[in-house]
């Protein structure tokens, strides 16, 4: 992912895919569902030439932890 897509993924909320997995690309979701390979290969079958990132949205109850 590169720099400037990480940033936007970090600090855009996410919240209405919780629990999904998304496909990223270009700062924006180009798929999201609940099996990571439906996903990634809808975002593929959009943008063949191109490499999006996958992730999965957490829920509330998550606990997502960052070292600085």
């Amino acid at each position: 992912m590169e720099t400037r897509d990480y940033e936007w993924f970090v600090k855009t909320d996410l919240s209405e895919y919780a629990g999904e997995w998304v496909a990223t690309l270009d700062q924006k979701v180009v798929a999201h569902g609940n099996d990571a390979e439906i996903v990634y290969k809808e975002a593929k079958a959009k943008y063949p030439s191109k490499s999006p990132s996958l992730a999965k949205i957490p829920t509330g109850d998550t606990l997502i932890l960052v070292m600085q």
